[in-house]
């Protein structure tokens, strides 16, 4: 059911997408969606909830925990460009949709930032605002690439990095850790 609304949701928008198509590619009639998520609300929230644990597990398993703090943040980020490389139409309705929409789908989206920022936080010296607009830089950039595809993943991932040296030029080496 949810790869179905996924699918739904990247290609129609969420006001656009018809529950109707969504019950009939899940191979379940329309009232069972209503009944397993309440609305096409709910569908979405959940869509967006698996969507925001698959991003967060890829970015966390991207590389081997013993490597160091520097090398562990490129292979989340690039985990997290391959994500969004492998899902671009469903993020970019994610994130558009959800910067204006509000309500509980935003409020999914606010904790899945808060999440990576918390996780990235101990990497910047536990410097909390610069984990946070560090995440706000990747959605952003991530936007941008998805209308440049002529740049690779590797160039964006270098863009991000540049970035991120900020905050690892100011965090001692011994309090960067990936939480």
């Amino acid at each position: 059911m949810l790869d179905a609304a996924g699918k739904a949701f990247a290609r129609d928008g969420y006001h656009d997408a018809s529950m109707d198509e969504i019950a009939g590619a899940a191979g379940i009639s329309k009232p069972m969606l209503y009944n397993y998520f309440g609305s096409k609300e709910g569908l979405y929230v959940s869509y967006v909830r698996r969507s925001g644990r698959a991003l967060l597990a890829l970015m966390r398993q991207a590389g081997p925990p013993d490597a160091p703090a520097e090398l562990r943040l490129r292979a989340g980020v690039l985990a997290f460009l391959t994500y969004v490389e492998e899902h671009g139409a469903g993020w970019a309705v994610l994130h558009h949709e959800t910067t204006t929409q509000g309500g509980p789908i935003a409020q999914q989206v606010a904790d899945l930032r808060e999440q990576i920022a918390r996780m990235l936080s101990g990497l910047f010296g536990g410097r909390d605002a610069f984990a946070h607009a560090f995440v706000g830089a990747g959605e952003s950039l991530a936007g941008w690439w998805l209308a440049h595809p002529e740049r690779t993943k590797e160039e964006v991932a270098a863009l991000l990095l540049d970035i991120a040296s900020l905050g690892l030029a100011e965090a001692p080496a011994s309090e960067r850790v990936l939480r």
